[in-house]
C-alpha cells in the first residue's frame, strides 16, 4: 500500500507528485498486459477459424468428387461425419476460446481498479481529486501547522490566503491540506474513509465540525463594555485589543463602541482627551489615539535613555576606589594631653 506519510523527500508536495507517479506506472503496466492478451487471444480466434474454414473447403471437395463418382457413397458418409465433427469441434473450441478471452478481460480489467484503490490507501479523497495533475515546478507555501488547540476557522482563513498566493486549483488545496496538520488533527485525518472528500468546501465543513469545540466564541456587548486598560499595558496593546472585541461583537453599532472606550483607558492625557471631545468615527478614534502613542513611544524611549546613562554613570562609580567605610586614621603620638584649668 502506497502513502505518503513515510516519504522523505523534502518537497512536502514530493510525495503526492511520487503516488501520483506510482498509480500511474501501475496502470500503464496493467493496460500493456491487457492487451497483450488480446492480441494472444485474437490470434488463437484467428486460427480456430482458419481451421475451420480449411474444414469446410475439405467436406465441399470430398461431397464433389462423392457426387461425380457416385460410386463411393460410404466414403463420402465417412468423410461427411468426419467433417461435421471437425466443424463442432472448431465451434466447441471457438466458443471456449471466447469465453477464455472474456473471463480473462474481465479479469485483467478489475485488476488496475482494486490496485489503485490499494495504492490510495488510507487518503481519504475521491479518484477525481487523486487525478489532477501537480505540476512538478508547484512548490508548497510555508503552512502554519493546526493541532486541534485554536480556533479552527482561523487556520482554514490562514491556509485559504497561502495556497490562493500558488493555485486556484480548489483539488491540489485537498491534496495539500494535510500538510498543514500534526497531532490529534491529524491523527483526525488519517482516519477519514476513503472518497469522503469530494471538495474542498466538504473538507471545511467535516473540519470545523470535528473541532467545533476549540472555536473561539464571539465576545458580547456586556464584554466589551467591562474591557480595561491594564496598569502596566501600553495604549498601542490597548487598542489593538479594543479593535479586535469591536470587530467580533455581532451587531455592534459604532456609536455604542465609542462610548465605552472612555471609561476603559487608564486615567492619563489620552483618556483626559477623549472625555474633553469624544469621537464621532472609529477613524478620528483611531488617528487621535495614534498621536498619543506616538508621544507615549518618544516618553519611553526618553526614559529607557536616561536610565542606561544612569546605569552607566553607577557603573563607574563603583569601578573608582573608595574609602573604607568607618576607618579613621591614628593620630601621631605626642605627649599627654591636660585640661585648662579654670582661674
Amino acid at each position: 500500500m502506497v502513502t505518503t506519510r513515510n516519504t522523505t523527500t523534502e518537497d512536502p508536495m514530493e510525495a503526492i507528485r511520487v503516488l501520483r507517479q506510482q498509480m500511474e506506472d501501475m496502470k500503464r503496466w496493467h493496460e500493456e498486459e491487457l492487451l497483450a492478451v488480446r492480441e494472444e487471444c485474437t490470434a488463437q480466434i484467428a486460427r480456430e477459424r482458419a481451421s475451420r474454414e480449411r474444414g469446410k473447403g475439405v467436406t465441399g471437395q470430398e461431397q464433389e468428387e462423392d457426387h461425380r463418382a457416385s460410386t463411393a457413397r460410404e466414403g463420402t458418409a465417412e468423410h461427411s461425419s468426419a467433417s461435421d465433427r471437425t466443424w463442432k469441434i472448431g465451434d466447441t473450441e471457438l466458443d471456449g476460446s471466447q469465453e477464455r478471452t472474456e473471463r480473462v478481460t474481465s479479469t485483467l480489467v478489475t485488476v488496475p481498479a482494486v490496485k489503485e484503490e490499494e495504492a490510495v490507501g488510507q487518503l481519504p479523497f475521491t479518484q477525481a481529486i487523486m487525478d489532477v495533475h501537480i505540476s512538478e515546478h508547484f512548490v508548497s507555501p510555508q503552512l502554519s501547522i493546526y493541532d486541534g488547540t485554536i480556533d479552527p476557522n482561523d487556520h482554514i482563513q490562514a491556509f485559504s490566503t497561502r495556497m490562493a498566493f500558488k493555485t486556484g486549483n480548489r483539488a491540489i488545496w485537498c491534496q495539500a491540506f494535510s500538510l498543514s496538520l500534526e497531532g490529534e488533527a491529524l491523527e483526525w485525518f488519517n482516519s477519514l474513509p476513503p472518497g469522503s472528500i469530494q471538495s474542498f468546501e466538504g473538507l471545511k465543513e467535516m473540519f470545523g465540525r470535528q473541532f467545533v469545540g476549540s472555536r473561539a466564541e464571539d465576545p458580547t456587548v456586556f464584554e466589551l463594555s467591562n474591557l480595561r486598560q491594564g496598569k502596566y499595558e501600553t495604549l498601542k496593546a490597548f487598542m489593538d485589543r479594543y479593535q479586535k472585541m469591536v470587530r467580533r461583537v455581532k451587531g455592534l453599532d459604532v456609536e455604542l463602541a465609542l462610548q465605552y472606550v472612555m471609561p476603559a483607558l487608564r486615567p492619563g492625557p489620552f483618556k483626559d482627551s477623549v472625555c474633553r471631545k469624544r469621537p464621532k468615527t472609529m477613524e478620528e478614534l483611531r488617528e487621535r489615539a495614534a498621536d498619543e502613542m506616538r508621544v507615549e513611544e518618544m516618553k519611553q524611549a526618553y526614559k529607557k535613555e536616561n536610565q542606561e546613562l544612569k546605569e552607566k554613570a553607577e557603573g563607574k562609580r563603583s569601578d573608582s576606589p573608595t574609602r573604607m567605610r568607618g576607618f579613621r586614621p591614628r593620630k601621631a603620638p605626642g605627649g599627654p594631653s591636660f585640661s585648662s584649668i579654670p582661674h
